[in-house]
């Protein structure tokens, strides 16, 4: 079969391309097959066949009769699978047109396809690398080719070259920087950068819009490089570009980020920007400024020198009037960039006056009605920033926008957001040897979020003595299943909450009442040290675990049976609350293994009972339930 496919497409080659057109299906079954089966070097005869084959399709690339090589491309394409460099410079006898084939234009997507597939062999060893680098055309082609072409998909295949060279080509990885000294040394593929995105000059056959995709590409490229290397992407290469771009002798980042995009005119390349100085933020996290700020990085001293990071957080704070239209598409990029910079540079945010600006705004926009809470567009935005934030800025809890979220009439990103905040930080993670780079948080600013979130915990539930009974009433309430799930989230935060009785700012011997920080409220309610043993108090005891082992709500009284998504949302939310039960067993059974003849082997033995009962417990379910709403 395999043979008579491989001849059949010989035969397609031979044809007169003025007089037929290629059968795809025949190249599309001939991809599928023909790959394989023409075997690898060890198998010399089909190896012969396949060097053929291929030597018969690249001659057909060259015959402009043909109007679509397509079907071709992608053939050659999967027949050049698992080659490495040096196998296609053999086969290519150093006369791959890589240049021509970079070109940019109609009906070149599947020449460029086909050259970008070829130079990505060069990424695999940093020699390899440093020899495509010594191709200067080929290498300003590519740049061009990424930043100008209108296809989506082979902009991102360039991007992504230039990027895989670059970093096999580090000297920490053994490579000579050639490709960087090529990219960034050289004159001619420096001012690609430079001629593509500028506004102020004309580049042949760009439009504004054209030019304005390929800032976009340079905005997305940027950070990734520079968490390669800061020091080539920061200074100055080619004064006489960068003066005649009007960037200043700063640099290719100088330029991306200050000069480049009309902000003040193009709103939309604006939230590209602000998105750049996310990225920038999480790309340099790890880099080490060498300064007494230990807590702050490349990136974010940039960012804040040029004020972009005080320009970004005033669209958030809203300290000055803006534009509605510029407010509706820039606030969410705004507020994301601050949750950014306050969950990566912790230190850094609670060190400023920060905390305070953005717990004022959110104590404005969080401040609903009920209605709006239900019916209106959800402020996620403001939600994901409060869900960001150190959990000791929230604090005190009279000062707290968490106190604004409420637990009957909400919204699933209301209760992920209790749930995110309420469960405490994620454990320290513990790499072997210890990473030379500096970590997310250290061991103390984690003992105070573990208390933050113990103390934001018992304040919200002293204020709402209903929190569980809406948790619960939401989360058998499957006619709303993101509601539901995110109750039962919520609950399964708890059970697994990082929590610590004392933050680490404490002396030792000193107890919650040295940190009115951290004051739990005076309410007797009881307040015990882990998330576990609270769902096993009042109030939560009265509603959680009968929950948790009563078996799950099912549909049957729907027309047709209940057997489409209402069945598919009732066992989502079955097995949600299950997974539940089941982190719960896990919790109890440490603390039995900790604290033996407690009381509370009883309860592990009753939990351990419904959970081998399976998801839906002993007959398939309790039928009826919050789910009648959905009757027509």
């Amino acid at each position: 079969m395999a043979d008579d496919l491989n001849d059949r497409v010989f035969a397609a080659l031979r044809e007169d391309p003025e007089t037929t057109t290629l059968d795809t299906k025949l190249f599309d079954e001939a991809s599928l097959i023909l790959p394989s089966y023409l075997g690898p070097p060890t198998n010399a005869a089909l190896w012969q066949k396949r060097l053929l084959l291929m030597r018969h399709l690249s001659a057909d690339l060259t015959d402009a009769r043909r109007t679509n090589h397509e079907p071709i491309v992608t053939l050659l394409i999967k027949l050049f699978d698992g080659w490495t460099w040096t196998q296609v410079s053999e086969f290519g006898t150093s006369s791959i047109p890589y240049k021509d084939g970079l070109a940019v234009g109609d009906g070149m997507t599947s020449f460029n396809r086909l050259m970008l597939c070829l130079l990505g062999k060069a990424t695999t060893k940093a020699s390899n690398a440093e020899q495509a680098a010594g191709m200067l055309e080929t290498m300003q082609a590519v740049v061009r080719l990424w930043l100008t072409t209108e296809d989506t998909g082979v902009a991102g295949q360039a991007g992504e070259l230039l990027y895989d060279l670059l970093k096999i080509d580090g000297r920490g990885d053994g490579g000579q920087g050639l490709v960087w000294k090529r990219i960034f040394g050289d004159r001619d593929v420096y001012y690609v950068f430079f001629e593509s995105c500028s506004l102020g000059l004309e580049a042949a056959g760009l439009s504004k819009s054209r030019k304005t995709i390929a800032q976009a590409r340079l905005l997305e490229w940027v950070p990734k490089v520079a968490r390669l290397n800061w020091s080539e992407v920061s200074r100055s290469h080619h004064r006489d570009v960068e003066e005649r771009f009007q960037s200043g002798g700063g640099g290719l980042l100088d330029f991306v980020a200050l000069k480049m995009v009309d902000f003040k005119e193009d709103v939309l390349m604006h939230r590209c920007l602000i998105d750049f100085c996310s990225a920038l933020l999480v790309a340099t996290r790890e880099m080490d400024t060498h300064t007494m700020a230990q807590h702050d990085s490349f990136g974010l001293q940039y960012l804040i020198m040029h004020g972009l990071h005080a320009r970004t957080a005033a669209i958030f704070l809203q300290v000055q009037a803006v534009d509605p239209i510029d407010t509706m598409f820039l606030y969410g990029p705004a507020a994301n960039y601050l949750s950014t910079y306050a969950s990566e540079y912790p230190k850094h945010y609670l060190a400023g006056q920060m905390p305070k600006q953005v717990n004022e705004r959110l104590l404005h926009t969080l401040d609903l009605t009920p209605g709006r809470w239900v019916y209106s567009d959800s402020p996620k935005h403001d939600l994901h920033l409060l869900a960001s934030v150190p959990r000791q800025s929230l604090l005190p809890y009279n000062q707290c926008p968490v106190a604004l979220l409420p637990s009957k009439t909400t919204n699933a990103d209301v209760l992920n957001t209790l749930a995110t905040i309420f469960h405490g930080p994620e454990p320290l993670a513990l790499a072997f040897p210890a990473s030379e780079t500096r970590p997310t948080q250290s061991s103390e600013q984690y003992a105070d979020e573990c208390a933050a979130a113990r103390a934001l915990y018992f304040n919200y539930l002293a204020a709402n003595p209903l929190f569980f009974s809406n948790l619960i009433k939401h989360s058998d309430t499957i006619a709303l299943k993101d509601l539901a799930l995110a109750a039962i989230n919520c609950i399964t935060a708890i059970i697994t909450a990082n929590w610590s009785p004392t933050p680490a700012t404490s002396s030792p011997g000193e107890g919650e009442a040295s940190t009115p920080l951290y004051s739990l409220p005076t309410s007797t309610i009881p307040t015990p040290a882990s998330g576990h043993l609270a769902i096993l108090s009042p109030p939560a005891l009265e509603y959680v675990l009968p929950y948790l082992l009563s078996p799950p709500k099912v549909f049957s009284n729907l027309v047709g049976g209940g057997r489409g998504d209402a069945e598919s949302a009732a066992y989502q939310v079955a097995a949600a609350k299950f997974d539940a039960l089941r982190v719960f067993e896990a919790r109890l059974r440490g603390q039995v293994e900790r604290c033996p003849d407690e009381g509370f082997e009883d309860i592990v033995g009753t939990v351990g009972r419904r959970l081998a009962q399976g998801v839906m417990g002993p007959k398939g379910g309790q039928v009826g339930g919050s789910v009648a709403a959905m009757e027509m």
